[in-house]
């Protein structure tokens, strides 16, 4: 193509792209500016996924919440928007060009993944509300597409996992700032804890979960610096972040991301002693039917704590265990229960996905009601990621997400046995701890839904099968670029 072609080619753009928008403007279509943007961002996942994924690992932090952008629905931006985006381009991009490595969908992890995300259509076609389960399922399919089905071949690439990771981290600091400012101002009150961190986090309880994903990571940089080698001022930079991560932690006045941390550090004990994951399972079990044994004594114990809510640190870790007079305890227990007598009314499909919110009311007892108790589905979920599956879908739903627990951790601890390189080892050991601080964190609150920290939950599963599939048995030098 000559020049002067060229030239007229880029004119003729130019003329068609003024006109276009010019009819826009007369016709107050205000979308209409936006479609040049969307076909950049359309070449971008054709051309370079990569740098797309590792863009909206940055973004999904600083991201904006609405709560409510009409027909009940809320949204996160940017982040959202491009997820959304995402998802049909990925999949048609994946669709021309054939190039998707298919072992992926023979591992075990994507097994329990697909499993999931077929019986939540199955339970979505029995929902009680089927708006809210359609809304969940479609969400639901953009946060797995974007995380762990693009975030593996992402992954491919080893030098991507710590790249992600650091993005992330990176936002989250800005965010961190943001709110320790903020919360200076009230004197870091723990009254002003539970908001200080909107508009970016919903909840301290959020934000919390988040920053205890990736504080295991961040000691292993810091406390490994022979296996990771970082030049001297970025280790100085790691362990400032470290630092800091550790004070908004403290922060937080969130309990359960405080117990989470102390779970995963006396997990390090059978780690460290390479004790089997299914040995440790069984005591986990064991102990659990202990407590199901004793539990009317257990409770009575429980009932004699009347420490609430406080701004003493020591006293506030204590109220975890007071289900008498600390509220936001008791109305754990009033979803939890709710969530149960749910499960025994429709065991098998359900209410379905996403619908929690919207009919457990009437399965509140006059007995279990709280202060802050609601009939009007704007007072959260059931506080639990396995017992909101449980009433949601039902006792398969709530087995997978069981087996999708086990499948994770069993892989990660497999992983940091046997894999050879120390980089490869620690890394997974890191991504290890950073998904058991959510898994203990998942007992009491249920957070997977929201993109922040479905970036982390999605993104660590696929780091692991990533790396079971593409790393484990070489150097990370010698692995395959994305």
């Amino acid at each position: 193509m000559n020049q002067l072609t060229q030239h007229k080619w880029f004119y003729g753009i130019c003329a068609a792209f003024i006109a276009v928008q010019s009819i826009a403007v007369w016709a107050d279509w205000l979308w209409m500016p936006a479609l040049p943007l969307v076909f950049l961002f359309g070449l971008l996942v054709f051309f370079k996924l990569d740098l797309v994924l590792l863009l909206l690992c940055f973004l999904v932090p600083l991201s904006i919440n609405f709560d409510n952008i009409g027909f009940g629905l809320g949204i996160s931006l940017p982040a959202e928007p491009l997820l959304m985006l995402i998802l049909p381009l990925a999949l048609f991009k994946f669709l021309i060009d054939g190039q998707y490595d298919r072992s992926i969908f023979k591992h075990p992890i994507t097994v329990v993944i697909l499993l999931q995300l077929v019986w939540t259509f199955i339970t979505t076609l029995t929902s009680e509300v089927p708006l809210a389960s359609v809304k969940f399922l479609v969400s639901k399919l953009w946060f797995v597409v974007a995380f762990y089905f693009l975030g593996i071949p992402l992954f491919k690439k080893f030098t991507n996992i710590h790249l992600y990771i650091g993005l992330y981290t990176l936002a989250l600091l800005l965010v961190i700032g943001y709110v320790l400012k903020e919360h200076s101002a009230y004197h870091f009150s723990q009254k002003y804890s539970y908001t200080i961190t909107m508009p970016f986090y919903v909840s301290h309880g959020v934000y919390a979960a988040a920053i205890a994903f990736v504080l295991p990571i961040l000691c292993c940089y810091v406390f490994l610096p022979a296996v990771f080698k970082h030049n001297t001022p970025l280790y100085i930079a790691i362990a400032a972040i470290l630092v800091i991560y550790c004070i908004a932690l403290f922060f937080s006045y969130t309990r359960a991301a405080w117990l989470s941390i102390i779970l995963a550090i006396a997990a390090m004990v059978p780690i460290l002693l390479k004790i089997r994951f299914n040995t440790i399972l069984v005591l986990v079990f064991t102990l659990a039917g202990l407590v199901f044994t004793f539990q009317d004594e257990l409770l009575y114990v429980l009932s004699k704590n009347n420490q609430d809510s406080s701004k003493d640190y020591f006293e506030h870790f204590r109220s975890a265990s007071n289900i008498k007079t600390d509220a936001s305890n008791m109305e754990r227990l009033n979803r939890w229960s709710c969530a149960i007598d749910m499960f025994v009314e429709r065991p098998f499909v359900g209410f379905g996905p996403g619908t929690y919110s919207f009919v457990y009311g009437p399965f509140q007892l006059s007995r279990n009601r709280t202060i802050i108790s609601t009939d009007y589905g704007d007072g959260g979920n059931a506080h639990s990621e396995y017992l909101q599956p449980l009433c949601e879908t039902g006792l398969i739903g709530a087995l997978l997400m069981l087996l999708l627990v086990y499948t994770g951790l069993s892989t990660a601890f497999r992983l940091y046995y046997t894999a050879q390189d120390p980089k490869v080892k620690y890394t997974s050991l890191g991504i290890l701890l950073g998904m058991l601080t959510y898994f203990v964190h998942g007992v009491m609150n249920n957070y997977s839904e929201t993109d922040k920290i479905a970036i982390l939950f999605w993104g660590f599963f696929a780091m692991i099968t990533a790396i079971d599939l593409y790393h484990k048995q070489k150097s990370p030098n010698e692995s395959d670029t994305y």
